[in-house]
């Protein structure tokens, strides 16, 4: 509504008004926030609605207006944190016009960065999920199969490549996922970028043999050490 002819430079200047879908983003933004927080913290079986609504600093009302229940609050937030995750790998993936090796190396460089930089949503994507049910289960293994297709070309570079087991790049990932798991529960989120060196190493042994996976691992190291 417009102020009133001669009133409207009398009126205090304040915020623009916030739009009812913002405020509705931000509701959910600060409810998933809770929700990756404290089940970081105290696990997912631990974790109440009433303890996720006081941290959201929001009302039943709302919570149920966006969630009906703990579980699908969960499930939004490992949606959530695995579409930001695997796209920036992926991302990583393609923009690297280097040789293969390469672009595993900026991928998996992309993947060790997001999960330092939010360590919550981490935790319960890569560790709580396995645990919290079929459906968080199922959504787990799916971001896993799709960071495996990225692994997949490099059985091209193994002149053996017949005789790599058919679950190979899935296992490969699981590794990958039980390091990052360990060290988020240790509470070491920012000691990740240190141990991509070796993670390469492992990820890329079985396709180009260990000398070159060595290599690769040791150029890794030298670019750490010089950022």
């Amino acid at each position: 509504m417009r102020a009133l002819p001669g009133r409207e430079s009398r009126q205090p200047p304040g915020p623009e008004p916030v739009g009812r879908d913002a405020a509705a983003a931000e509701q959910r933004r600060r409810i998933l926030e809770a929700t990756a927080e404290l089940i970081a913290e105290q696990g997912y079986q631990e974790t109440t609605m009433e303890q996720i609504v006081r941290r959201a600093r929001v009302g039943y009302k709302t919570f149920y207006k966006h969630y009906p229940d703990r579980e699908a609050a969960f499930l939004a937030l490992i949606d959530a944190a695995t579409a930001h995750t695997v796209e920036r790998v992926e991302g990583a993936y393609r923009r690297e016009e280097g040789p293969w090796q390469d672009r595993v190396g900026a991928a998996l460089g992309a993947l060790f960065e997001d999960v330092a930089a939010h360590p919550a949503a981490a935790r319960c994507v890569l560790v709580e999920a396995t645990a919290a049910g079929d459906e968080a289960a199922a959504k787990h293994e799916a971001a896993l199969k799709r960071l495996a297709k990225l692994l997949r070309p490099g059985r091209e570079l193994n002149p053996r490549q017949e005789r790599l087991p058919q679950t190979l790049e899935e296992t490969l990932c699981g590794g990958v996922v039980w390091v990052l798991g360990q060290r988020l529960m240790a509470g070491e989120a920012a000691k990740l970028r240190a141990l991509l060196p070796e993670t390469l190493e492992f990820l890329l042994r079985p396709y180009i043999g260990e000398q070159e996976a060595v290599q690769e691992a040791g150029g890794a190291a030298d670019a750490i050490s010089a950022a």
